[in-house]
């Protein structure tokens, strides 16, 4: 099965760095995972659905990087340290919710975005487990 990548902006990634690591690592696709990706804290990496554009798809297009919302893979409940909610919904849903991103990670070197910069506090991880237990592969990048 594919290798695919995680990543989280927060907190240090200056745009160069961001676009650099993303590079490094010849992804061609950015799968974002953020259920509310317009109210992105740090203004570069917002995308207003209904726009279908923002900052982030800008910057990632100057690279020759695709962008694409899995906005039922983000987290319902950011003030939920142990993400319950979101690993009650894989449980119930992971079939039919990881469908269209494992299409995308099979198509190309695809990375997952989220804006929590840790992997082992965000709900990337979980998906990454999902995706694990399917024989991907997933690599985190810090």
């Amino acid at each position: 099965m594919a290798v695919f990548y995680t990543i989280g902006y927060g907190g240090r990634h200056p745009q160069r760095d961001f676009i650099a690591r993303l590079q490094q690592h010849h992804i061609t696709l950015v799968c974002d995972v953020r259920m509310e990706p317009r109210k992105a804290y740090l203004g570069t990496y917002t995308f207003n659905p209904e726009k279908g554009t923002g900052p982030l798809v800008r910057l990632l297009a100057q690279a020759g990087i695709a962008y694409r919302w899995f906005p039922d893979l983000g987290n319902p409940d950011r003030q939920d340290p142990d993400v319950r909610v979101f690993r009650h919904l894989m449980a119930q849903q992971n079939a039919t919710l990881l469908q269209p991103l494992r299409a995308c990670l099979t198509a190309e070197s695809a990375c997952l975005l989220c804006a929590e910069q840790d992997v082992q506090r965000c709900h990337r991880r979980i998906i990454a487990e999902y995706l694990e237990a399917d024989g991907f592969t997933a690599i985190h990048l810090l």
